[in-house]
């Protein structure tokens, strides 16, 4: 006796079908479960075996051999549970169906679900990837547990039936009771309320303004300052000056953080990520770990922020790993099972005090200890090649006395975001009308400028005679990078883009040239071998 049916199963990001073969024929009875099953698919067997006994079929004692296809796919999870059971009741004929009925169920649906032993269904981790995967190989039907199907249904088009029990759900596919079908959950996107507003924080009109431009464009910041001078603060706002998630991006970050297992139970993702891992994190918790990765915080940051506080205190390892995302939007993770690429897309911000000690600019009475050989090898700690790659260098100074206490209404996120919005709406236009729409990632509508390439650069980016000029003197006297020189050009195409401005000027050249040559006007000195 032969029967099929269908699971799913997580590779990284990406879910790969599952065709489950069941063999069921003479000879000593056994359970043999084959095609490159991890010790959870193993453990399926005694799962399988009572949850069957135990919602009122009788278990075959006969020689059983399951196949999971294609066999040199490692499978992993307990998700394949329930695929399982069901291809061991269709094979003994516990479950009796017309050929049209076995056909569907054995190539347009998918079981997905994990059995206790008393034939209870559960959920399993992923299921929105799962389900995304699902739509994407044409499946029609998917049948699971309820407390997954909500999640299921937002990333599945067709029907997501949900049974509470094996029994149940081999009651439906016979049609003995009604088939429930999961809903989806409509969730309040304007659920961003608990976030910090740029109208509590006091001064710090240049930081404010910088971090603007830094969403407007998607720009990579880096804030010094002693301790207490509104460093995190700001951090923590800039979620609230972003764009809001459209439904393709809502999609792409619940994914990831489906297979995370930190997706919310209300339904997708609303607002954007705001990751603030702390500085003991391990090359794997960043990056990302495990056999079959999980997602780090690199790929939790996607298409949100990525804030590093005291950034000099996390290990060199974990601050290299981040020149790659920053430059491609992705990170590949190679391990023996294969490469893994994970999507991460996001604005890094990064804190750091202009000491170890914090104190070099004094203040609440404390004075610096640190000697100018302890400050150096404070300030290497953050290498030539990772400055490079950020866009610009704010110093954070304490607000004065009256700052603290004037009364002047400071704007709000909501009226920086609008102007955050247009800006980006002339981005995407932009990019329309030269055909760089997608070029970057298929669920984005364009490019920001931050991920031009120097070719698309020199379209987008036209300057006037007179900021060419200023460019052509920093160029010369400053020895400015290739890299340097288009950071410069793109944040001052954000900053004309703020503006409304069509072509480039002086006003906003000399401008952008001040956040890069920030890191000359701190205490902040960076290594002789790296250059602006």
């Amino acid at each position: 006796m032969y029967a099929k049916t269908k699971g799913m199963v997580l590779y990284g990001l990406t879910a790969k079908v599952v065709t489950v073969e069941v063999d069921i024929a003479r000879g000593l009875p056994c359970f043999e479960i084959v095609g490159l099953p991890t010790a959870a698919v193993r453990e399926a067997k005694e799962r399988v075996r009572a949850a069957i006994r135990n919602a009122g079929f009788e278990f075959p004692m006969r020689r059983i051999v399951i196949n999971l296809a294609p066999a040199d796919i490692r499978k992993d999870g307990s998700g394949l549970d329930l695929a399982i059971a069901m291809g061991v009741l269709l094979a003994s004929d516990s479950i009796r169906l017309n050929s049209e009925k076995m056909r569907l169920l054995a190539e347009a649906s998918v079981f997905i679900g994990e059995l206790s032993l008393e034939g209870q269904l559960k959920g399993t981790s992923g299921a929105l990837a799962l389900a995304l995967g699902a739509r994407e190989q044409q499946i029609q039907r998917l049948y699971t547990a309820p407390f997954v199907g909500v999640e299921m249904k937002h990333g599945f088009g067709g029907d997501v039936v949900i049974a509470s029990s094996l029994k149940d759900l081999v009651a439906m596919v016979e049609g003995k009771l009604p088939e429930v079908l999961a809903k989806k959950i409509v969730s309040d996107s304007s659920s961003d309320t608990g976030l910090s507003d740029f109208k509590e924080i006091k001064g710090q009109y240049i930081a404010k303004k910088a971090l603007e431009i830094a969403a407007a464009g998607g720009h990579h910041v880096l804030l010094t300052g002693s301790p207490g001078a509104g460093k995190t603060m700001l951090a923590k706002a800039m979620p609230s000056i972003l764009p809001p998630l459209t439904e393709a991006e809502q999609l792409s970050i619940s994914r990831i953080y489906s297979v995370a297992g930190l997706l919310p139970a209300e339904g997708l993702m609303q607002t954007r990520p705001f990751r603030s891992p702390h500085h003991t994190i391990t090359l794997a918790g960043m990056a990302g770990g495990g056999s079959i990765p999980k997602p780090g915080e690199l790929t939790l940051s996607h298409e949100g922020v990525l804030f590093l506080d005291e950034a000099p205190e996390f290990s060199r390892s974990v601050l290299e790993v981040l020149r790659q995302p920053l430059e491609e939007g992705v990170i590949h993770i190679s391990r023996a099972n294969g490469t893994f690429t994970y999507p991460c897309r996001f604005i890094l911000l990064m804190a750091m005090n202009p000491c170890p000690c914090g104190w070099h600019e004094g203040g609440e009475g404390h004075t610096c200890t640190c000697t100018p050989w302890q400050i150096e090898n404070y300030i290497k700690r953050l290498s030539g090649p990772l400055l490079d790659r950020v866009d610009m260098v704010i110093h954070v100074s304490r607000p004065s006395y009256e700052e603290l206490q004037a009364t002047d209404d400071n704007e709000s996120s909501v009226t920086i975001r609008e102007r955050v919005i247009r800006a980006r709406m002339i981005q995407q236009y932009r990019c329309e009308k030269l055909g760089y729409d997608g070029l970057l990632n298929s669920h984005t509508n364009g490019l920001l400028n931050s991920e031009l390439s120097h070719a698309q650069l020199a379209k987008v980016c036209k300057t006037t005679d007179a900021a060419q000029q200023i460019l052509a003197q920093a160029f010369q006297r400053l020895d400015i990078s290739i890299r340097s020189y288009d950071k410069i050009l793109r944040v001052a195409r954000t900053i004309a883009d703020l503006a409304g401005d069509e072509r480039v000027d002086t006003n906003h050249i000399a401008e952008a040239l001040s956040y890069r040559m920030s890191v000359s006007y701190t205490h902040l000195t960076l290594p002789t071998t790296s250059r602006v």
